[in-house]
Order: structure tokens, then sequence, then C-alpha cells
């Protein structure tokens, strides 16, 4: 079943591959056109329940809620049903992670294997950086000022119309790809070291008065979008998960290129693995190390 599936990939991933100590299991929230599948006792409780021990031979407990459209997050939200995946806290701050199953993905024309496991080990693995980075994000979000909705595009938002801006990042992200790519580890490093003098420049030209505090935003999100895009990629590529070549596997993780931070993210962290392969305890880690601060170590060699 594709739950078990998920779950393989993910211990694959993060034991294998990310050698990250084993931790609770966030609580989990699937669903289809017709049910939510759900170890959450607040989604089961919301609707009538039906109890189960397993779902088809994965271990529970396990709740199976018929929903109407819509249904209850962990955190007493409620969301209509549509196509979506992603990682937040309750109201505890215990983790939660939600997605549309596969036969949901297929019937909005999405979903082809093996992207679809690598989008759930993208979205997956946040569950395992949000300690570090909501004691960031968190104060952050508070004082919140700006027009613009506080999320992982929120860089891209705020600049996207400035010419200049745009110019000065492509000129980044593609030193950081050609770091990924260079032949030789001194030429990567060499690259690493352009691609942070670019984005130390960009943060001094751009994030300044009321704008500074994009400059600790550009970093948290960069780090936690390109973690997620390297856990996916680093399944795909692997021969026991998505057997792709490694241009292939990026080539699936960067699909229309369309959002900065998973652009940019995946660039920084193919250079950061290759430069400073103990990244893994920094990044899934509290605090959580930012993109600035992993590329300095990278580029340095520290």
């Amino acid at each position: 079943m594709w739950i078990r599936h998920w779950q393989d990939a993910w211990n694959l991933t993060s034991r294998r591959i990310l050698h990250l100590p084993d931790a609770p299991s966030p609580q989990l929230v699937f669903y289809d056109a017709r049910c939510v599948y759900t170890t959450s006792p607040v989604t089961a409780g919301a609707a009538a329940k039906k109890r189960g021990q397993s779902i088809h031979g994965v271990p529970g407990p396990w709740w199976t809620v018929a929903h109407d459209g819509k249904f209850t997050l962990p955190n007493g939200d409620t969301t209509p049903v549509q196509l979506m995946s992603f990682t937040n806290n309750d109201k505890n701050g215990t983790p939660f992670f939600v997605m549309a199953a596969p036969s949901y993905w297929q019937q909005s024309g999405h979903g082809q294997e093996p992207g679809l496991t690598a989008v759930f080990l993208h979205e997956f693995s946040h569950t395992r950086q949000l300690a570090g980075m909501g004691a960031v994000i968190g104060p952050i979000d508070a004082a919140w000022k700006f027009p613009e909705e506080l999320n992982d595009d929120i860089v891209q938002t705020r600049f996207a119309s400035n010419s200049e801006y745009v110019a000065a990042y492509l000129e980044e992200r593609d030193a950081l790809y050609r770091a990924a790519e260079a032949p030789t580890t001194a030429e990567a490093r060499t690259y690493a070291k352009q691609a942070l003098a670019l984005m130390k420049s960009r943060h001094a030209r751009w994030f300044t008065g009321e704008n500074a505090v994009f400059a600790t935003l550009d970093a948290t999100w960069l780090s936690m979008e390109g973690a997620g895009q390297w856990a996916g990629y680093a399944w795909l590529a692997d021969p026991a998960g998505g057997h792709l070549e490694r241009d292939a596997a990026v080539k699936r993780m960067l699909g229309s290129r369309k959002y900065w931070s998973q652009d940019e993210g995946l660039a920084l962290f193919l250079t950061v693995d290759r430069l400073l392969p103990e990244w893994p305890s920094l990044v899934f880690h509290s605090p959580s190390a930012g993109a600035l601060e992993l590329l300095e170590r990278a580029a340095g060699g520290n």
C-alpha cells in the first residue's frame, strides 16, 4: 500500500542517507476523494470515527473517517479537500503532516511516480525541521507587519517585481549550480565562495531598513526548502529508492523552477552536500543552521 511505501522511503532517506536518529512520528493525515486516514484523534474525533489498529497492514492506531469535502486538522482548523501537502504544529507544538493520497493526485492530473514519493519526502522532512526553524520564524510571524503572506515564498513575493534584484538572485543561484557541478572540489569551493559573496551582497543591498528581517527569512527558507529538495533528490538518485541518474533526479526536483526557495535551495544543498557532508546534523537540529551559515562553512572548508 502507498502509506507503507512512503514510510519505507522515509526510513531509507532518514536513516541511510541523512543518518538522522529515529524520532517519534508526527500525527499523520492522508485523504482521498472519500475518506481521511489519520493517526490524529482530533481529526478523527471531529466526525464519526471508525477505529482500527491498522490500515492494510500499516501499524496503527489509525482511524478512517468519511469526509464531506472538508476535514479538521490536528490543530483544530478546518480545511477543504484539495491538492496539498504540508507540515505544521498543533496547539501543543506537536508536528503533524497532511498530504493527499496518490489517487487524489492522479485525479488532479499529477502524482506520477517516482516524483510523488519525492514530493512526500520533501514535505515530510519538514517535520524534523519545525523545532529548529520555528524558533526563528515564530517571533517574526508574531510581529509581521507586511501585506504579503508570510510563507516560504515571501522573498520572491516581495522582490520579484524588482528586475535588478531578480538578476542578482539568478547570478547567485547559477554560481551555486556551477559549484555543485564543478569537476573538482577546488573548483566547487571557488564557485561556492562566489555564491557566498553574491548572497552577502544581495542581503546588504536590499535587506535594509524595514526589509532587514528578510535576511533572516531568506536564510531560513532557503535552508528549509533546500533540505527538503535535497531529501527528495537523494531518494530519487539512490539505487534502493527512485533509481534515477543524478541529472534526472535533479531535473525531477527542479520541475518548472517556479519557486525561488526550492530552485536556489536545491542548488545550495547540492553544493553543501559536496563540501560539508555533515550538514544534516546542523540542519535537522535545534537551532537549525540557515543558508548563510551553511554556505560559509562549505566555502571556507570548516
